[in-house]
């Protein structure tokens, strides 16, 4: 029996899957795979890929935050951010990156740039891993 695969954010249902053979997820504490028939289960989820695997291919993305739950060959991922490769900006990332970094050479103690610079770099590491 396949597995049922729900990611959704705040603003929106990024995907959902009904016939997914594999989820791999960037929980704080480490990677998890998931596979049909897993043992109930709920993780915090850290900025990292989330790759949900369904008829021989695979689609990943970039989660920040929030929690993945199994149960039931169901697994609910509810992110504080997720995002799709084809809806990253590329071009200018490398950009932003720089700024990120500038911005705390300056001020080391700005969290929300250390949180940014962290989802963009890791960004920019989804798009090249492709």
């Amino acid at each position: 029996m396949p597995l049922t695969v729900q990611v959704v954010t705040p603003e929106r249902e990024v995907t959902v899957a009904d016939d997914a053979t594999f989820v791999l997820a960037h929980g704080t504490e480490g990677d998890i795979g998931i596979m049909p028939g897993h043992a109930p289960l709920l993780i915090s989820l850290g900025v990292g890929p989330l790759a949900i695997e369904r008829e021989g291919k695979r689609q990943t993305m970039l989660v920040d935050g929030g929690f993945l739950q199994v149960k039931n060959d169901s697994v609910i991922v509810l992110a504080e951010y997720a995002v799709l490769p084809d809806e990253i900006d590329a071009a200018s990332l490398p950009t932003e990156i720089e700024e990120l970094k500038r911005r705390l050479q300056t001020e080391a103690s700005d969290e929300a740039a250390r949180k940014e610079l962290v989802r963009a770099e890791a960004l920019q590491k989804l798009i090249q891993v492709g």
